[in-house]
C-alpha cells in the first residue's frame, strides 16, 4: 500500500508539472514584430541641360482695340535650359523663342484710321524654380520677354522691337528616363512703342496670354 501511495504521489507531481510548462507555454506574451521601415519615393533626377520643342496657342491684345483678345493663333516654340536639385527643389535658367504671327485690330487713329497690329517673333530669358513630385515637376517661372511688333495702317507700315516682361506656372513630367513632357501657361505683357506710319507717330502696347504644350530631352 505504502509503494502504491508513493508511486501515486510522484505520477501527481509529474502531471502537475507538465501542466504548469504547458500554461506557461500558452500564455506565453507572443514577441512584438519586427518594425518594418518606411518607403517614401526617391527625388527624381531633374539636374542637367535639357533642350525641346512643341505647339502654341496664344491670344493677345494690342492698346487701343476695343475688339478684345482679337490677336490669336497657333503656333510653334523652341525652349532650352539648364536645372538643379537639391532634394525636392529644383531651379534653373530657361530661354525660349516663338512665332505664332498674332494679328488683331490696333484701334484707328487720325488721319491713318483703321490699324492692324501684328506680334511676330518673340523670345524669353527666365528663371524656373518647382517642386518634385515625382514623376511630376510643379513649376513657376518668371523673367524678360522681347518680341517684334508690327503697325500697318493708310497703306504704310513699321516695325518695333518691344521688351516687357513674362511670368507664367507649368506641370512637367518624365516621359523615359530622359524624355519629358510639358503644359504651360504664360502671361506676357510688352511696353509701348511709337510706331511711325505716314508721317504719324502712333504708340501702341501688347499683352499676350500663352498656352504652351511640349516635349524636351534631358542630358
Amino acid at each position: 500500500m505504502r509503494t502504491l501511495k508513493i508511486m501515486l504521489l510522484a505520477s501527481a507531481t509529474s502531471v502537475a508539472a507538465f501542466a504548469a510548462q504547458a500554461a506557461d507555454a500558452i500564455y506565453q506574451a507572443p514577441e512584438a514584430p519586427a518594425a518594418t521601415e518606411s518607403y517614401s519615393a526617391p527625388a527624381g533626377n531633374w539636374s542637367g541641360a535639357y533642350v525641346g520643342g512643341g505647339l502654341t496657342y496664344d491670344f493677345g491684345k494690342f492698346t487701343g482695340s476695343n475688339d478684345g483678345r482679337d490677336a490669336k493663333d497657333l503656333g510653334g516654340t523652341l525652349y532650352g535650359g539648364y536645372n538643379m536639385q537639391s532634394g525636392s527643389i529644383v531651379y534653373g535658367a530657361e530661354a525660349d523663342i516663338s512665332y505664332a504671327g498674332e494679328d488683331g485690330s490696333a484701334g484707328s487713329q487720325a488721319p491713318v484710321g483703321s490699324l492692324k497690329g501684328t506680334q511676330g517673333v518673340n523670345g524669353s530669358v527666365r528663371g524656373r524654380v518647382g517642386y518634385d513630385l515625382n514623376p511630376f515637376l510643379v513649376y513657376g517661372t518668371a523673367g524678360l520677354a522681347v518680341a517684334n511688333h508690327e503697325l500697318e495702317g493708310g497703306g504704310t507700315n513699321d516695325e518695333k522691337l518691344a521688351a516687357g516682361y513674362t511670368v507664367g506656372a507649368g506641370v512637367e513630367t518624365f516621359v523615359t528616363d530622359n524624355i519629358t513632357a510639358r503644359v504651360e501657361y504664360r502671361y506676357s505683357d510688352y511696353q509701348k512703342r511709337d510706331f511711325n506710319l505716314g508721317g504719324s507717330t502712333i504708340s501702341r502696347g501688347f499683352d499676350d496670354h500663352s498656352v504652351k504644350v511640349g516635349m524636351g530631352v534631358k542630358f
